[in-house]
Parts: structure tokens; sequence; C-alpha cells
């Protein structure tokens, strides 16, 4: 039997706000087709992910609470770094991201340049979704009783044309002070110099 490619997952619960039961549904989707050899779990509240606490102890997965000065839905830097650090450190053969809203374009790129499979991991299919190597549909019935599916950047119109400014009118060339001719002389030293040349 061939072995599966190696992968870790960055999960965001505050952006795809899975319950502990549909992220189990979801693992076991993943694992028909890799092995999963990490997990870690960003904006984790113990009271709010109170069905995560003993699975998280039971697999030995990582939890970090929310940065205190995010915004709700938007990126969270810790994944970032986490996965700068995976593509620099570790054997793994791809990654899977849950996140938030965010320019996630820099990292995807760098994972990818570093040969790891970045998967996106999501309830639909954003504006960056093409830049990953692939997309991990989540169903509807994992995410939390309540909650609505995540919002989903849509693309931007277009900006409008602006038409470029006309060109200013050159200003007509005046005649040089006698006054200022001199002061630039001396600046110079050209006075000085045609004295020693001599």
């Amino acid at each position: 039997m061939m072995k599966k490619p190696k992968i870790a997952l960055l999960i965001d619960l505050a952006s795809l706000r899975i319950s502990c039961e549909g992220f189990k549904k979801l693992a076991a989707e993943i694992e028909r087709e890799y092995d999963i050899v990490s997990v870690k779990f960003y904006s984790y509240v113990a009271k709010r992910n109170r069905d995560f606490n003993e699975y998280i102890a039971a697999k030995g997965y990582d939890a970090v609470t929310p940065i205190a000065s995010r915004r709700r839905n938007k990126l969270d830097t810790r994944q970032v770094i986490d996965g700068t650090l995976i593509a620099t450190n570790s054997t793994v053969d791809a990654v899977g991201m849950a996140v938030g809203e965010g320019d996630i374009l820099p990292i995807v790129s760098f994972l990818k340049m570093k040969g790891k499979d970045v998967l996106d991991i999501n309830i639909d299919e954003s504006i960056y979704t093409p830049e990953f190597s692939g997309f991990i549909k989540v169903d509807m019935s994992y995410l939390r009783e309540g909650y609505a599916a995540p919002t989903i950047k849509k693309a931007k119109k277009a900006p409008k044309k602006v038409a470029p400014a006309p060109a200013p009118a050159p200003e007509p060339v005046k005649a040089e002070n006698r006054y200022v001719s001199d002061v630039k002389k001396v600046l110079s030293g050209e006075s000085i110099l045609a004295r020693y040349k001599k």
C-alpha cells in the first residue's frame, strides 16, 4: 500500500465556526487522501469551544486563544507565521488552511514555492481559492448550531477609470537677473578660477 501524503491543518475556529463533531467528520474525509500529522486551532475559546476541549487533549493538537486586537473574521497573523515555519522546517507534503478574510496569498505562494500543496478549507470557494493547490469543501451541517456560514469575500468591482490630468502649460522662460547671474558665478567659483588661469 502506498503511503499517504502528510498534511498539517491550520484551522481558524472564529472564521470556519465548525463544531467538534463537524471537524471529526471533516478530518475523516481528509484522512481518505492524507495522513493528518498536526492540527492547530486558532481563536480557540475554552468556554465557547467546550466540545473541542477533550478532543484536542486526546489528539495532542494545539490550540491558541484569539488575539485581543484582531477584528472578527479577519486573518489571524499567527497562521501566516506557522505557515512560514511549516514551509521552512517541516516534512509535511500539504497544508490545509481555514482562514479569515485577508491577504493570504503571500503565504500560499511561499508554501507552494517550498514544494507544499496548500488546500483551502471552507464552505464555498472564495476569490483566493484559485491560488491554492486545491479546495476542501466543508458541509454546512458541520457548522455550529446557530452560526451562519462565514462571509465569503466577493470579487471587487473594477475601479472607475479616471482621465489623466492635462499636463501643465510650460512657464515662459524669464531673462536672468544680473545679480542672480553674478551670485551664481561666485558660488560656482568661475570668477576665482578665471583669475588664476591667466
